[in-house]
C-alpha cells in the first residue's frame, strides 16, 4: 500500500494496489514524507469510501474520541444488518466530541422522545449506552442518558443511503437557510468544505426533529441570552432562519434549537471570514 498524504502522525491517506483510496490508521504511520510504501502489518485499521470533507475532521477530534467512535461502530455492526457507511465513524466522533463540549459547558439537553426512542430503536439505543459507557470509562465524562438516545438516532439515520423525496426537499430547505446567511452577511459559503458539511448535518437533524415534533428542550436560557448579546448580528440572522423554518416545517422552534443555530451559524460565518 502506498501513502500519498499524511493526515497526522498516526493517520494517512493511502492507495491500494488496485488504486482505491483508503484512510489508514497505524501508530507512527504518518511520520515519513509521502509518497512511500508501507507494509500491511503497519496498519491497524482502514476505512474505504470516506468522503473527502470528513478527512479534515480527523485532525479536529481527539484520538481517544475517534477510537471510541470506531469501537462503537464495531459494536453497531454486530447488531445491525443494514450496511453502514465508513463516514459514520467520523460523524459520530464529531457528535460525541460536541456532546462532551456541551456537557462541560453545562449545556444539557432534554429529549422529549427518550422513551419512544428506547421502545422503537432497541438495538440503536443499546449502541448508545455502549458509547456512554466507553466515554465514562475512557474519558471520565458522564454524559446524560439523553445522549444514548441522540446517538441511537444518529445511528438510525445512517442506516441505508437512498434519499427519499422528503430528504430531497430537506436539502432544498438547507440550501435556502444557507442563502439567508449569505445574503445577511454578504458572504459566499464554501459548500465543499467540512464546516459546511457539519452545518448541513445539524440542519438535517433539526429538520427531522421539527417534522416529528421532537425539538430539543432546555431549562437554562442564560446561555441563549449571553449568545444573543455577544453575537448580536448572528442572532438577527438566525431569527430570520427561525421564522423561515417555522413556516416550512409548520412548527415553532424552541429557544434551545435557536441557541444551537446561533452556535453553528457563527461557526460557518467565522470559517468564511478566515478564507
Amino acid at each position: 500500500m502506498r501513502v500519498i498524504k499524511n493526515i497526522n502522525n498516526n493517520v494517512s491517506l493511502c492507495l491500494t494496489d488496485s488504486g482505491v483510496e483508503v484512510i489508514a490508521f497505524g501508530k507512527g504511520l504518518g511520520f515519513k514524507r509521502p509518497p512511500y510504501e508501507i507494509e500491511l502489518s503497519q496498519i491497524d485499521r482502514t476505512f474505504y469510501d470516506v468522503d473527502q470533507m470528513y478527512i479534515q475532521m480527523i485532525n479536529e477530534i481527539p484520538e481517544q474520541i475517534l477510537d471510541i467512535s470506531i469501537r462503537v461502530m464495531d459494536y453497531a455492526r454486530t447488531l445491525i444488518d443494514s450496511p453502514i457507511s465508513s463516514n459514520v465513524v467520523f460523524t459520530l466522533a464529531d457528535h460525541i466530541h460536541f456532546a462532551i463540549e456541551r456537557h462541560r459547558k453545562h449545556m444539557e439537553i432534554k429529549l422529549p422522545i427518550l422513551y419512544d426512542v428506547k421502545s422503537l430503536m432497541e438495538k440503536e439505543v443499546m449502541i448508545g449506552y455502549r458509547a456512554l459507557e466507553l466515554i465514562r470509562r475512557e474519558l471520565k465524562v458522564r454524559l446524560p442518558e439523553e445522549e444514548a438516545a441522540c446517538i441511537a438516532l444518529h445511528i438510525a439515520n445512517a442506516e441505508g443511503a437512498v434519499k427519499t423525496d422528503r430528504e430531497e426537499n430537506d436539502e432544498a430547505i438547507i440550501g435556502r437557510v444557507v442563502e439567508i446567511i449569505e445574503d445577511f452577511f454578504d458572504i459566499s459559503i464554501d459548500r465543499s468544505g467540512f464546516t459546511y458539511s457539519r452545518f448541513a448535518m445539524h440542519m438535517r437533524y433539526l429538520i427531522r426533529r421539527g417534522r416529528s415534533n421532537t425539538l430539543l428542550q432546555g431549562e437554562d436560557m442564560a446561555l441563549l441570552e449571553t449568545l444573543s448579546e455577544s453575537l448580536e448580528e448572528v442572532e438577527k440572522c438566525v431569527q430570520q432562519i427561525v421564522e423561515y423554518l417555522n413556516r416550512v416545517l409548520d412548527c415553532r422552534l424552541t429557544p434551545e434549537e435557536k441557541m444551537y443555530l446561533i452556535i453553528y451559524t457563527n461557526r460557518i460565518c467565522m470559517r468564511e471570514e478566515e478564507r
